[in-house]
């Protein structure tokens, strides 16, 4: 049974729909986004909706605190989670590892999020996001010191790792629930862009900063650094960020039902689409990430110091992303985030391909420039995508929603790096970043078939 839309209250008549708008109900009876929580919501819920909506137009000056305070956060535990792709050459070092091997470490931190983000969400989309933020991110940092004093062994070490990962899980549902909440529809594209921002900037800080500590004192210092910024993070979420609307409001929700809003999801044929597209590019950003230092230092021979300062570039190119590649997309197809997506994903398989073809004597700028480009892309992606995932959830689950998505981004970033890397290995890296073109080409190609489709979903996002 079809369960009802969610209807706003004294509207006499539905109004047109907009560009990536979708109805209650889908082709062939399959229930549509608005009744994605697969249930019939409730006249209290509808109640409770209202405030977080009527907040972010009334929420003042102060809602640029609270993106600070969000940028902040996510800059803090980028140190910590991009911290260990950084790191990634000197456990290989250290243990002997082999490039899959090494690339574990990744799939660890990658891995925790999976374990955590679904009941971290339906924590926040109850309670809040000021304390389970905070709380998580000191428990990151903790984490990282027991890390770097009983991680010897490299077994023991991907445990913590694997802990830090899912404690790091708050901060993606739990930072875009604040944007959702302080900031007005026409604003949250570009509060979400700057508010993303703070992972390409603490990737390209860790990049700057991590290989000099262990270089000229060791991985386990680094690591000290790394539990250092998640623990700053935490104290300055909970010390600055506030409630918008009714301070009451999470305490009274109701408990999200997960396995109702799961199949609401997938049932939808434009958002199954959408989490494909999100599938492609998880592994574009990642397998790059995690793969980039090792690919630059071992078969370009390119000094893992200089290597790690492109890394670093790579992510400062990313920063730009972040904010540009969602704010361009609403200029110039306003309403057309699935078209975007589309021409990000094709475009994005050409400096791969280029990357495939590089050699230990092509020119070191060649090198700069196709890490610049696919640091832009990998990582400008992601605001893009996660706005439409946040305008597609239901108002009462947007944390719920948002971690689903991002936790099957999770699977995609866990199993990629490692199989990448076994790839490479037995065939080299040009057959492996060519695989990665195929993945990107063949999901443009399905997420352009979903937009021709003759059904009222997809007409509104051609």
């Amino acid at each position: 049974m079809v369960a009802a839309p969610l209807q706003q209250p004294h509207q006499p008549e539905p109004r047109p729909a907009e560009p990536d708008e979708h109805p209650a109900v889908g082709p062939a009876g399959e229930p549509g986004l608005q009744a994605i929580g697969a249930r019939r919501v409730t006249a209290r819920e509808v109640d409770e909706a209202a405030p977080a909506e009527t907040a972010a137009h009334s929420a003042g000056p102060y809602k640029w605190v609270v993106l600070a305070v969000a940028v902040t956060a996510l800059t803090s535990g980028s140190i910590v989670y991009s911290g260990v792709s950084v790191l990634l050459p000197f456990w290989k070092d250290t243990y002997h590892l082999s490039a899959a091997t090494a690339a574990l470490a990744a799939t660890a931190i990658q891995a925790g999020p999976i374990t955590s983000m679904l009941i971290i969400g339906r924590a926040i989309d109850r309670y809040g996001e000021r304390w389970v933020v905070s709380l998580t991110m000191i428990a990151m940092g903790i984490t990282a010191f027991i890390a770097a004093a009983a991680g010897r062994n490299y077994p023991v070490l991907l445990l913590f790792i694997l802990v830090m990962g899912a404690f790091y899980g708050s901060i993606l549902p739990g930072g875009q629930r604040a944007i959702t909440r302080w900031f007005e529809p026409g604003l949250r594209g570009m509060a979400t862009g700057i508010r993303q921002a703070g992972l390409p900037i603490g990737a390209s800080i860790a990049g700057a900063i991590l290989p000099a500590v262990a270089l000229h004192r060791s991985w386990t210092a680094a690591m000290v650094v790394q539990g250092v910024a998640g623990i700053l993070g935490g104290v300055v979420f909970a010390a600055f960020h506030r409630k918008a609307g009714d301070a009451t409001t999470s305490a009274r929700k109701t408990p999200v039902n997960l396995r109702r809003l799961i199949l609401g999801l997938v049932r939808d044929r434009a958002v199954r689409s959408l989490l494909i597209a999100g599938l492609a590019l998880a592994a574009f950003q990642y397998v790059f990430s995690v793969q980039i230092l090792i690919f630059l230092n071992d078969h370009l021979r390119i000094p893992i110091v200089t290597a790690g300062f492109m890394y670093s570039v790579a992510q400062a190119a990313g920063i730009a992303g972040r904010i540009g590649l969602a704010w361009i997309s609403d200029r110039l197809w306003p309403g057309m985030r699935m078209r975007s997506l589309k021409w990000l994903l094709a475009f994005s398989a050409i400096p791969i391909a280029a990357l495939s073809m590089l050699t230990p004597g092509s020119p070191r700028v060649l090198a700069y420039a196709l890490c610049t480009l696919l640091g832009l892309l990998s990582v400008g992606w992601y605001p893009l995508y996660l706005v439409q995932v946040t305008d597609v959830a239901p108002q009462h689950a947007v944390a719920s929603t948002i971690s689903f998505a991002i936790t099957l981004n999770q699977i995609i970033a866990a199993a990629l790096p490692p199989l990448f890397g076994a790839l490479v290995g037995a065939t080299g890296y040009t057959v492996g970043w060519l695989f990665l073109v195929v993945i990107l080409v063949l999901t443009a190609a399905q997420l352009h078939r979903t937009q021709a489709a003759p059904n009222p979903i997809s007409s509104q996002t051609s």
